[in-house]
């Protein structure tokens, strides 16, 4: 019995039956990649008559793997006989490097029980070590020191050559550079003695490994004469060395992957790997699969506009067998909360016309901070909803900790607010003295706040730090007492308590990287601009602002909660028929009948810090590109006029994405209250000088600074 091949189409085939050599795959989106990669390693063992042994298969999710090797195996038994596949290896790179250190990991000195450490393990390794070179933890974030360690082994870097790149990083202060670089050769040393690694060091010691062990790279050079790739746009520095080496012999590599959905160069993917894969491996072939089996061909054709933008890409134009299908829908909205009403109440229009589940919707947003409006539009319409590749906002920690601070100010009793943020930013109060405070508040029976008052016996930081706490809330209770109960009042209070917080730099220092601060910090601004949009009663000042907070907090927290039950109970019978919220990145592999597109401005796509920064936009399109095409059959993206930002309505102008699709495939709708002057490019234009007016002002300033 043969492998039957009728089911793909002829790009597919011949990728499926490339001989020997370098392959590039350049799979669209929606085209089918997993099952050219499965009927490709099929054919090598039923056809080619490879051993499975001789295959390796390359993805970048243990569940990924998982799934591929099962669906070969299952294809191979049909045509070869069950355990024809006997020997694949289908892995992560990750769990491919532990495999080969454990076989081999005696010649850098590790014996093959090493340990693979977590991320409490390496905290509390790197707190030694920084005690032993006389550091004070205290000062720097143990965390952000362990990420950029991170990312010299993901570069390759020995800790002898590492100072300059340290030095070098923007992202890092001289201070926290100096205590890299002198932390991260006694930080290897330490996890020698343990017999131990963590994540990073098991492809840096796997590379490693090869490139000074020819005996061993040989050996893996043989064993695997076939190696697959899929998601090869997504690989970093380490990972493509970790493919060199294995292909020195031979070069029967065959890469999949689409440098249209490189999305992820913040946490160390290049696309360049992809975009020069001919350079790299010379004589290679390259295959297109172009045709897309999701979208309709309006969808695709609004997706090849977009993407076509971008100067540095592969050239590729989707198409479908699917037809036409219906125009893509933009709709601008007054403000926030309109665009947000609007999406929860399209979802449950269409669901009830069309007779579609609730799983057939999805929400796709640039950063998760974009998520609360949607999450509370959805539970005041009944829509049952999952949170996908991120928490719920009231769930991620930068939120819980402003929050607890506001519950603390509206009720002085909320010992579990204050337990939180005692030491939130660090004011040199231990875990053993909160816990001494809870035991004396029980003894008096009083709350915890109370008890601030009446503890002794605390001494140095501790006492200055409990001090300047309650002075602290004192502070933030009268000032909030001062404050008019008006949009614009309450958004001034919110965003003044979180500078006198010094939320900021607290949320820094709990971010490993710049990227990750930026997304906390959008979250903390995001809930102040919440505490703005208060409804008309609240607006006018029919409430003191102590009330208004309260009723706020209840809306966050308690309302939410209780709707959130009632939903999951309408929905006892169907758990997972629900409307999926997520991110542009967290979508990528995903697809929807129905997709909206939110927040289709400047500012959120592209993202404000690329604007600001005034850096390649090509990435940003890339997201675009990526969220267009999660659509099988409707795609909605809409916008507001205004954003509410600290209780005044900002302008907010059209993604200059949107201006790359022709008007011919999108139908307009204004639920607007007003003329949409946000489409004129004159006004973007403007928005952007102001940007770089603003900015050129910023680094005057820090010019002038630095000179005194």
């Amino acid at each position: 019995m043969t492998l039957n091949l009728s089911r793909l189409n002829p790009n597919q085939r011949e990728a499926v039956l490339h001989r020997d050599g370098p392959l590039l795959v350049l799979a669209g989106a929606g085209s089918g990649k997993t099952s050219t990669m499965t009927y490709r390693i099929a054919h090598l063992i039923t056809e080619r008559k490879v051993a499975g042994r001789a295959i390796l298969g390359l993805s970048f999710t243990n569940k990924a793997a998982g799934e591929l090797k099962e669906r070969v195996t299952e294809l191979v038994a049909k045509v070869a006989g069950k355990g024809a596949a006997e020997g694949l290896t289908v892995s992560t790179f990750h769990s491919l490097c532990v495999r080969i250190l454990r076989a081999h990991g005696f010649k850098l000195g590790f014996r093959p029980s090493f340990t693979i450490l977590d991320e409490h393990d390496q905290k509390d390794i790197l707190k030694q070590v920084f005690k032993n070179i006389r550091i004070d933890d205290r000062k720097f974030d143990v965390d952000r020191i362990l990420f950029e360690i991170g990312q010299a082994k993901s570069k390759l870097l020995r800790p002898e050559d590492a100072e300059g790149y340290f030095l070098d990083s923007k992202r890092l202060s001289p201070d926290y550079a100096l205590a890299a670089a002198a932390s991260f050769g006694r930080y290897q040393e330490q996890l020698r003695l343990l017999n131990a690694m963590d994540f990073d060091d098991l492809l840096y010691h796997g590379v490693g490994l090869l490139e000074r062990h020819a005996d061993v790279r040989e050996h893996y050079n043989d064993r695997f004469r076939h190696i697959l790739v899929d998601e090869y746009q997504d690989t970093n520095p380490t990972q493509f060395r970790l493919l060199e080496l294995l292909t020195r012999k031979h070069q029967n590599i065959c890469v999949v992957g689409d440098d249209d959905q490189s999305i992820y160069s913040w946490r160390g993917a290049d696309s360049t790997h992809i975009l020069e894969f001919g350079r790299h491996y010379p004589g290679a072939r390259t295959i297109l699969l172009d045709q897309n089996y999701r979208s309709t061909n309006t969808i695709l054709k609004a997706a090849n506009q977009v993407i076509t933008q971008n100067p540095k890409r592969h050239p590729k134009t989707l198409w479908s067998e699917r037809g036409e299908g219906q125009p893509l829908t933009e709709v601008i909205l007054e403000e926030d909360r309109g665009e947000a009403d609007f999406v929860a109440r399209e979802i449950f229009n269409r669901a009830q016309e069309e007779h579609r589940p609730w799983r057939d919707f999805a929400i796709l947003y640039r950063s998760n901070a974009q998520s609360r409006a949607f999450e509370e539009a959805l539970r005041r319409f009944a829509v049952p909803y999952k949170i996908v590749g991120g928490m719920s906002f009231l769930d991620r920690k930068e939120v819980k900790d402003v929050l607890s601070y506001w519950r603390l100010v509206a009720n002085p009793g909320d010992d579990a607010s204050l337990r939180r943020i005692l030491n939130w930013p660090a004011r040199g109060i231990g875990k053993s003295t909160i816990e001494a405070l809870g035991t004396l508040a029980f003894e008096k029976h009083v709350p915890m706040f109370e008890a601030l008052g009446e503890a002794t016996g605390i001494k140095g930081k501790g006492e200055a730090g409990i001090v300047a706490f309650r002075e602290l809330i004192g502070e933030l209770r009268a000032r909030l007492e001062l404050t008019a109960a008006t949009r614009e009042g309450m958004a001034e209070w919110g965003r003044w308590s979180i500078e006198r917080i010094g939320a900021k730099k607290a949320v820094e220092e709990d971010s490993e990287e710049p990227a990750e601060f930026a997304r906390k910090w959008d979250n903390v601004e995001e809930l102040v601009h919440a505490i703005g949009q208060l409804s008309p009663g609240r607006a006018r000042g029919e409430a003191g602002p102590l009330q208004v907070l309260q009723d706020f907090l209840a809306r966050m927290v308690l309302e939410a909660k209780d709707e959130e039950e009632e939903a999951r109970d309408e929905q006892k019978e169907s758990k997972a028929d629900e409307v999926t919220l997520l991110t542009l990145h967290g979508s990528k592999g995903l697809e929807f009948p129905v997709v909206f597109l939110v927040g289709a401005e400047e500012g959120f796509l592209p993202h404000k810090r690329t604007i600001e920064e005034a850096t390649d936009f090509s990435e940003e399109r890339r997201l675009c590109y990526v969220g267009i095409t999660r659509a099988k059959d409707h795609l909605i993206l809409t916008r507001a006029r205004n954003r509410i930002r600290y209780g005044k309505p900002v302008p907010r102008y059209r993604s200059r994405f949107l201006q790359d699709i022709p008007p011919a495939l999108i139908h307009t709708r204004d639920e607007s209250h007003g003329p949409d002057a946000t489409d004129s490019a004159e006004l973007r234009k403007a928005h952007e000088e102001q940007v770089a007016v603003h900015l050129s002002g910023i680094k005057a300033l820090l010019q002038k600074n630095s000179k005194r």
